[in-house]
């Protein structure tokens, strides 16, 4: 990249085997140039629109604010200079040029909608699972607080404000696909969603774990079944463990399931399948 004269080189190979790596820097290696392509021709129905920011830059622009859970005013001061050039907003004369928090909102909730987020979300994971050979998973819920405008948004009492709400599932330390829900809506029934997002991206996962909001049965055996990773799913300090959350009583179930094999002397042990049946 050739920014004020200076050209900026580096590889995304040195980054991924730090523990930590910048969104931004992350991103700037990720090429998602056909997946802009697709959001012009799809989301954009006049053709002859002019485009006062790059698309590509809104997409990564809004993937930085989901994963630093953000307003999206807040995101966009959060930006330095050097993750403003990195995002490539900077325009012909290589001045930095940002959109304000109110242009991103319009892009997101407007321009690409709930349907189109979830659709672009999932492009972005496969690019990034291709990349990445971490082998942990984690979801979890945030809250994208609602224009002053809208007035069908959701009152969360919780964060005490008008949200949306984003359910993020991350591979190793990168987001790699998102859904889009009113903001009181639940989180443990997003959870095969983003399930049947990474069996579809072929995700090569050991454990995926999320909070207690998304703790039930199906959750777990849906983890275990699905993609054969083992479910690691906190519960409030309260709960009550009844006998058929006990292991003796979770392997019952696994073998009265598909997968499972209730006639077996000794069935299944509730743990990945493919490991003991070898193919479903």
């Amino acid at each position: 990249m050739l920014y004020k004269g200076v050209l900026f080189e580096d590889s995304l190979d040195n980054y991924f085997s730090r523990e930590s790596t910048s969104i931004c820097q992350f991103l700037y290696f990720l090429c998602i140039d056909d997946i802009a392509k697709h959001v012009e021709r799809t989301f954009y129905t006049n053709k002859s629109w002019h485009f006062k920011y790059s698309v590509s830059s809104m997409i990564k622009l809004f993937v930085v604010k989901c994963f630093r859970n953000l307003s999206y005013d807040k995101t966009i001061s959060s930006l330095t200079e050097e993750e403003a050039i990195l995002l490539s907003f900077y325009d012909e004369n290589d001045h930095i040029k940002l959109p304000s928090g109110g242009t991103l909102h319009h892009f997101v909730k407007y321009r690409l909608g709930e349907e189109g987020v979830n659709e672009i979300m999932m492009l972005l994971g496969e690019k990034i699972l291709k990349l990445s050979s971490a082998k942990e998973a984690k979801i979890d819920s945030t809250p994208l607080e609602a224009s002053r405008y809208d007035k069908h948004a959701d009152y969360n009492s919780h964060y005490e404000c008008k949200m949306d709400k984003a359910h993020i599932t991350m591979v190793g330390t990168y987001p790699v696909f998102m859904t889009h829900t009113k903001g009181v809506a639940g989180d443990s029934p997003e959870l095969i969603t983003h399930i049947e997002a990474l069996k579809k991206m072929n995700a090569d996962l050991d454990l995926y774990s999320a909070d207690g909001g998304y703790d039930s049965f199906l959750n777990h055996s849906d983890i275990w079944y699905h993609l054969d990773a083992k479910p690691i799913i906190s519960y409030a300090s309260n709960a009550v463990i009844k006998k058929e959350g006990e292991e003796e009583r979770i392997n019952h179930w696994v073998n009265q399931t598909a997968g499972g094999h209730p006639t077996l002397k000794d069935g299944v042990c509730f743990g990945p399948p493919a490991r003991l049946l070898g193919d479903r």
